[in-house]
């Protein structure tokens, strides 16, 4: 693992929220479990500060919490949370002017 440098707790949300945007915008669904944001964003996932600063975010109505049906043991009431953004989120568009040879060509609108 690579050394992550200290950051207050509204850039890690932030940083939780980024995660799941690049998720969305490659189509790769809406839902993470824990582990795979802790990885994402380069934080071990037992960390219980990792922990609170998602359970806040449920509190804070940013995150759904739920559970998953299909990753239950047959060795006890492990249940695997799943997290999802509870607002949908849309990519913002951005203009980015184009240029040849020096000139301004004309402008292009990213997502």
């Amino acid at each position: 693992m690579r050394e992550v440098r200290s950051m207050n707790r509204a850039g890690r949300r932030n940083q939780i929220m980024l995660a799941f945007a690049i998720k969305i915008k490659h189509g790769l669904g809406d839902t993470m479990s824990a582990y795979e944001i802790a990885r994402k964003i380069d934080l071990r996932p037992t960390s219980p500060n990792f922990r609170a600063i998602l359970n806040q975010m449920v509190l804070d109505g940013l995150l759904i919490e739920r559970d998953s049906d299909e990753n239950k043991t047959p060795f006890g009431d492990r249940v695997k949370k799943l997290y999802c953004p509870a607002e949908e989120l849309k990519p913002e568009k951005r203009s980015v002017a184009v240029r040849a040879n020096g000139k301004q060509v004309g402008r292009l609108e990213l997502f």
